[in-house]
């Protein structure tokens, strides 16, 4: 039976701190879940929890077998929720800022060559409809650096002759990214077969760019599956996922120019630091530019 008591002042702080998150940060379900359970572990009154107890919580945690990335996490949600009871005036200190978590290390994203890409992507689109988006899906994040979340937020209105996409990204930032000649091309292309699509399905002009079989807005989890067995008939040697080719443009755009602050500019990092990962990607190539442009390497 559903119980019947009132919801305690922790219950209501923290579903307003997760209605924050989903709504004003634009989390995903899935994020605000995982906040959840991480907030679930704080025990006693909110306003007289101590660093100490929180660092008891992470030991317990470490010594039951958690790994450090769920630990990381854990700690980074607790310094969010706190300091977002510090900002309403519920509570006098932030006592999660003073909490360390065992080190990361830093994996580097996985990314696929340029020759891959040029080679999946190449000759017209598919006749059937689905695997037609993913061809058309994996063109606009690799020819953009777009977050999967992002690409399936957009409208069909992008089928239109445009020469940019205005995205909003993390935190209600917004982004502008150029689309070039062959992604418009593309989407010309798809927005025939798009319409075909609803028409057979008797649906209304459907508003996102990507739709189900069913003429549905597009799931992360579909898009993930439509991507991969598209890769896998074009004969690529490995697993692809949409992230992977939001990695390779920061990749193969950062090779190209060696502008790292554009790169973070058109991936929307917000930190700089986010960026420099692509400068590990491919030393051989970053070694080569180094001992043409540094006068004691000649």
């Amino acid at each position: 039976m559903r119980s019947t008591e009132p919801p305690s002042n922790n219950d209501r702080l923290i579903q307003r701190y997760l209605d924050f998150l989903r709504l004003e940060r634009r989390y995903s379900e899935h994020s605000v879940l995982a906040v959840r359970r991480d907030l679930s572990f704080i025990e006693g009154s909110l306003a007289t929890v101590s660093v100490g107890a929180l660092k008891t919580i992470l030991v317990k945690r470490h010594a039951g077998g958690s790994a450090p990335s769920s630990l990381a996490r854990m700690a980074s949600s607790w310094r969010g929720f706190f300091g977002f009871l510090l900002d309403a005036g519920q509570i006098e200190v932030n006592p999660a800022l003073g909490l360390k978590t065992p080190k990361l290390p830093r994996a580097l994203p996985k990314a696929v060559g340029v020759d891959q890409l040029a080679a999946l992507l190449q000759g017209p689109l598919p006749e059937q409809y689905r695997l037609a988006q993913a061809h058309v899906l994996i063109e606009l994040l690799y020819c953009t650096g777009l977050r999967i979340s992002e690409a399936l937020s957009l409208s069909n209105a992008v089928l239109a002759n445009s020469t940019e996409l205005r995205v909003q990204g993390k935190g209600n930032k917004t982004r502008i990214v150029p689309v070039i000649n062959a992604l418009r091309e593309r989407f010309a292309e798809f927005s025939d077969l798009r319409t075909k699509h609803l028409t057979q399905l008797c649906n209304p002009p459907a508003s996102a760019l990507f739709v189900s079989a069913k003429g549905l807005p597009l799931s992360a989890r579909q898009a993930q599956k439509d991507v991969s067995e598209f890769s896998k008939l074009r004969g690529l040697d490995q697993h692809l996922h949409p992230h992977m080719l939001r990695h390779s443009f920061g990749s193969h755009m950062l090779q190209s120019t060696q502008n790292l602050r554009a790169v973070q500019e058109l991936l929307g990092h917000a930190s700089i630091a986010s960026t420099q990962v692509y400068t590990a990607l491919d030393f051989d190539h970053l070694s080569g530019v180094y001992d043409k442009a540094f006068p004691r390497a000649k």
